[in-house]
């Protein structure tokens, strides 16, 4: 769905995210999204590379650098935003509410204890 769009599937999670937010530093983002740093690092050269975010210092932390959303970045969350609801309609179809809350305890849960024991890079 998201390739026709031209988009990626890990650059759509990743407008997801800094569209729900003014501001969000790489290492939030790596975080929320359950990868490395350096994963982060090139996704985002290549979200700049495609004018669809840019880096800008914290101006509180300068050592930290946040991601924010071009208009381009923008106007393609805001086009995208049906299709990833169209999605997940399409993957939670016939599930009742309290399965998916179940299931979302869960994966959490797994998500925890892998981050738990990964090693730190």
């Amino acid at each position: 769905m998201l390739s026709k769009e031209g988009v990626t599937r890990v650059q759509w999670i990743a407008l997801y995210y800094l569209g729900n937010d003014e501001e969000f530093s790489q290492r939030d983002l790596a975080d929320v999204m359950n990868i490395k740093e350096s994963t982060i690092a090139r996704l985002i050269d290549r979200m700049e590379r495609e004018e669809l975010v840019i880096r800008k210092r914290n101006e509180k932390d300068r050592r930290i650098m946040n991601l924010v959303l071009t208009e381009k970045g923008k106007a393609k969350r805001k086009e995208l935003l049906p299709k990833g609801e169209e999605f997940n309609d399409i993957v939670s179809k016939g599930i009742p509410e309290k399965d998916m809350k179940i299931f979302m305890s869960v994966l959490d849960k797994m998500v925890s204890n892998v981050k738990e024991h990964r090693p730190q890079e």
